[in-house]
């Protein structure tokens, strides 16, 4: 099973403190069944020279032998021009295509949409829309024109174990808008991982064969 969104990576940037914190995470994901993290450290074009970001990423990916495999990526706050980005397949998780991105928590235009869908033309990348349970009033205007395109979405663990969002999340799933599920994982208290309670949840409302295929890149 697979993490597909976390800030794991020690000193990267408001997740993992330290090398201590990073394996205590990483233990406890993996005593919930997840073998493989995508690690995507938030990375912000407006104060983030590429070069310098992948450099830290690499160092804090070889800082020390973890406990599982771990995919380098980021999560790439939304910017205009980011179709053009000539950086941008370097800031996809691992070899997958998928590149997670953060969409504005203020009002989506089309010439937000529109960029969105060049990325996969330009860059042979897929968007993957990180947290998207936290744009749940924007989706609607422009879910009928995403879900014609190469983009996918993430739901956060923590979704599916609120009583305020629970139903909207699976019904995404269920509806196959929503591909990947990640923890978003921060630290070990208030942002701990709690894959395998959200795992449990799919599994009970919409059956094993769902839970695998959102736990899994394939």
């Amino acid at each position: 099973m697979i993490d597909m969104h976390s800030h794991i990576l020690p000193n990267m940037d408001d997740g993992s403190d330290s090398v201590e914190t990073t394996h205590k995470m990483l233990q406890m994901l993996r005593q919930q069944g997840v073998t493989t993290v995508a690690a995507t450290p938030h990375f912000y074009a407006y104060k983030d020279n590429p070069e310098d970001f992948l450099r830290r990423r690499e160092e804090s990916l070889a800082r020390d032998t973890w406990e599982l495999s771990l995919l380098p990526g980021a999560e790439v706050a939304y910017f205009d021009g980011m179709s053009r980005c000539r950086e941008l397949k370097e800031l996809q998780i691992g070899d997958t295509g998928l590149l997670l991105v953060e969409m504005p928590f203020g009002k989506w235009t089309g010439r937000m949409m529109e960029e969105l869908i060049r990325i996969p033309m330009e860059q042979g990348l897929t968007p993957l829309l990180a947290h998207v349970e936290r744009y749940r009033s924007q989706l609607p205007k422009f879910l009928a024109e995403l879900s014609g395109q190469q983009v996918a979405m993430q739901c956060n663990a923590e979704a599916f174990l609120s009583a305020g969002t629970r139903g909207w999340a699976l019904s995404m799933v269920k509806k196959g808008y929503v591909q990947f599920l990640g923890t978003d994982t921060h630290n070990l208290t208030d942002r701990a991982p709690r894959y395998d309670e959200a795992v449990r949840v799919i599994e009970k409302k919409l059956g094993t064969e769902i839970a695998q295929r959102i736990t899994n890149l394939v």
